[in-house]
Order: structure tokens, then C-alpha cells, then sequence
């Protein structure tokens, strides 16, 4: 055996090597369509592995997918995927040196910030991912059907599709209703086919062929499953309508969607899956307890790997002047102290020498920059030190978003 793996790109005659590995790493097994589909994607991802004498013992891999940023801007973004080490070299440096690959290779192709979702909690704190956008699920009373405040237009114009006939339409949608929120990835045309809009009898879990509604003016979409059987009193058979994504381009859209979702026939029940933490839907109803809350989770874990970049793309709510010294043992790009100064113009930081304002980790470098954590709540916890009184309101000022951050879907 080698002293250290090597780490270097996937062959391609690998790939299923690379899918082993993971089925053993997240104690799964791939289906013959599930490989089929991931194999067919192998092009559109970076892939690297970890090559002990030709035993593949780790790998990682990331996506160049577009991120939305504040102000409805696009950043480059390396979207992780796929991280694992075999069970027999653990830590042994392997993943240290796979995430150092990683990052090489997006500043190589202009990707100021990286992205995933964390498997676990305490891994990638330490190479600088921070979480930063958060989604929940809801429960929807839907006997009696909720009654809006502001009625949304009756969804006459509401169109149904089958997930064959979505495929030309929902990207565009998609698309547009982006801008709206931070932190929305782009997503390729094969990601509709093979995740979003796969309806194999496999991809049901048990539930319904995917339905998919299209409001009027194709100004957003909701796609769901119904699910049977759960037994509760008085009735046997429990039927569920649950909501996978609701996205629309305007409110108006947004409302209207969910009353057409809300008044399908002989349901007892609706779950929508993956809302923002802000959702206006909640609010919309007359009856304030007809949308609750269900488990909130965290969803994208970022980090920064070219400050200079990633804050020149984001807009920025009000002027700022202040200097991070950023703590990051495993990036000397990013470590170190920076000016950053932005405001409605744009933003700007470089290296400086005048004395901090604020000291912090990268991880929460990372969760600050889409506006979904405000510093002083960092500073609270203790986890931020505030060297300048003011530096943490003025920053969370510049930093303010109007809709909190949020992301769809997993990669």
C-alpha cells in the first residue's frame, strides 16, 4: 500500500468504481436506471478520486452550476457532490486532500464559491462551508380548504401536465422565477429529465405517478405526488397530496398555485416539501393556523474561495466599510485580513493591514454572504468577535436581503 493515495481526475472506465463506492458510503444500492442515469451524466461533473496502488479508496466531485446571488445575479459555482472515503482509509488525510483538489480545480474554471449539503454536520466546518440557506416542510389544513386573504385568480388558467410534456416548459419558468430568492441553483436540461421530472414506477417511492400543474402565462409550476394508505381515525384510508416544488415567477402566480394544490379532490391532507423559512404562503391564508410548520432543516452549505469575486457579484443593501480577519487553516487565499467596503454601487475587498473590525471563520463567512445569518447573531453566539462596536449592524445592513435564501432540490 502507498504511504498517501494519490488524488487525481476519474477515468471514465472508473465511473462504476466511483458509484460502488458510494453506494457503500451512504449505505445505499444503485438500481440499474439509478447507474444508467449517473453514468450518462459522467460529462457534466469534475470528478477525482483517491488511488491507493489502484484501489479507488475516496472520491469527490462538483457540478459548474450557476448560483443566484443577492440582487438576481448569477456567481459561478462549484456544486459538490458524491465526497467519500472507503471505511478502511479513514482519516488518513484522504478527504483533506480530495477537498484541496476540489478547490483547485473550480478556481481553475473561475468558480469564486463552492457548495453542497453536508452529510454531516461536523465535516466541512473546517474547510470552510458554512451553512447558509434553510427550507422546511409544511402541513396544509386543507378541510376546511384555506380561504386567502388577498384571493389569488381562480386557477381556470391552471394547466395539467404529464412529466413528458413538462420537460420543454418548467425550465423556462424555472429560469425566471430564480431571481426571486438567493441562493437558487441553475439546472442543466438533463437534471430535469433524470431527477426533477424522473417518473419511473423506482422514482415513486410508493406514491403516485408525478402530476405537474403550470399556472396561467407559465408564470410558475407545482409538481406533485399523492400518497395512500396511512391509517388514522376516523377514516382507513389517509390520502396525501405532497407538494415537491412549488416555484413561481410572482406572488400572484405563487397564490394561485397553491389554492388550485390546496382544493384537489379527496384529500385529507397537504405536505408541501421544501418551502423558504419565510414563505409568504403561510401568511396568506384567512385562518392563520391553516399552514404549519413542519421540520426546518438546513439546505446549501457555501463557501468562499475568491472573496475579491464573490463580493464584487452580490448586490449590496447599504454602505459598509469594514475589515474581516478571516480565520481558515485549510486556505491561505481566503485566511487573513481584508477591506471590504460595498454599498449600492457594488463591493470591493482587498488585503489590508489596518486592524480588524470583525474576526471570523470562514464557515461563517460562508453563511453570511447570501444574507441568511446576520453577524450579530453569530456575534451572540460567540462564534464572531466584534472588535469595533457597530461593525455587526453595519455589515448585516449591507448584507440585508429582501427574500431569505433558499434552495431547491439536492445534487
Amino acid at each position: 500500500m502507498a504511504e498517501r493515495p494519490t488524488i487525481r481526475p476519474a477515468h471514465e472506465s472508473e465511473l462504476n468504481a466511483v458509484h460502488d463506492l458510494a453506494d457503500l458510503a451512504f449505505h445505499r444500492g444503485s438500481t440499474p436506471l439509478g447507474r444508467e442515469r449517473r453514468l450518462a451524466a459522467a460529462d457534466e461533473v469534475d470528478t477525482v478520486v483517491a488511488d491507493d496502488d489502484g484501489l479507488i479508496v475516496g472520491t469527490a466531485a462538483a457540478f459548474p452550476w450557476p448560483m443566484v446571488v443577492p440582487g438576481g445575479g448569477e456567481v459561478p459555482c462549484a456544486a459538490v457532490t458524491g465526497v467519500t472515503v472507503r471505511p478502511t482509509h479513514r482519516r488518513r488525510g484522504v478527504l483533506r486532500a480530495l477537498m484541496a483538489q476540489l478547490t483547485e480545480r473550480a478556481r481553475e474554471r473561475g468558480e469564486p464559491v463552492a457548495a453542497l449539503w453536508a452529510s454531516e454536520g461536523t465535516i466541512y466546518g473546517r474547510f470552510g462551508f458554512g451553512p447558509a440557506t434553510w427550507s422546511r416542510d409544511e402541513h396544509v389544513r386543507v378541510v376546511p380548504e384555506p380561504v386567502l386573504r388577498q384571493p389569488a385568480p381562480e386557477p381556470l388558467g391552471v394547466r395539467l401536465l404529464d412529466a413528458a410534456e413538462a420537460l420543454p416548459v418548467l425550465p423556462a419558468i424555472h429560469e425566471r422565477a430564480r431571481g426571486r430568492r438567493p441562493g437558487i441553483m441553475g439546472r442543466p436540461e438533463r437534471w430535469w429529465a433524470d431527477r426533477v421530472l424522473a417518473d419511473e414506477p423506482e422514482d415513486r417511492g410508493g406514491a403516485s405517478p408525478l402530476r405537474v400543474a403550470v399556472a396561467a402565462g407559465d408564470e410558475g409550476y407545482a409538481l406533485w405526488r399523492v400518497r395512500e394508505g396511512r391509517e388514522t381515525h376516523p377514516v382507513a384510508a389517509f390520502t396525501t397530496v405532497e407538494v415537491q416544488e412549488l416555484v413561481a415567477a410572482t406572488p400572484e402566480a405563487e397564490r394561485a398555485l397553491f389554492t388550485f394544490v390546496a382544493r384537489i379532490d379527496l384529500a385529507d391532507e397537504l405536505v408541501l416539501r421544501q418551502r423558504p423559512v419565510d414563505d409568504p404562503l403561510a401568511l396568506a391564508p384567512v385562518d392563520a393556523r391553516a399552514v404549519r410548520p413542519l421540520e426546518q432543516h438546513e439546505a446549501l452549505w457555501l463557501r468562499i474561495l475568491d472573496l475579491p469575486e464573490a463580493v464584487a457579484a452580490r448586490a449590496w443593501a447599504a454602505p459598509v466599510d469594514v475589515v474581516l480577519d478571516v480565520e481558515h487553516p485549510e486556505d491561505e487565499l481566503v485566511a487573513g485580513r481584508w477591506a471590504l467596503r460595498a454599498g449600492p454601487d457594488g463591493g470591493a475587498a482587498e488585503r489590508t493591514e489596518r486592524p480588524a473590525d470583525l474576526r471570523l471563520h470562514a464557515r461563517d463567512l460562508g453563511s453570511v454572504y447570501l444574507g441568511g445569518v446576520a453577524l450579530s447573531t453569530l456575534r451572540d453566539a460567540g462564534v464572531v468577535t466584534e472588535e469595533t462596536p457597530g461593525a455587526c449592524a453595519a455589515l448585516d445592513a449591507a448584507l440585508h436581503v429582501e427574500r431569505a435564501p433558499w434552495t431547491l432540490g439536492t445534487f
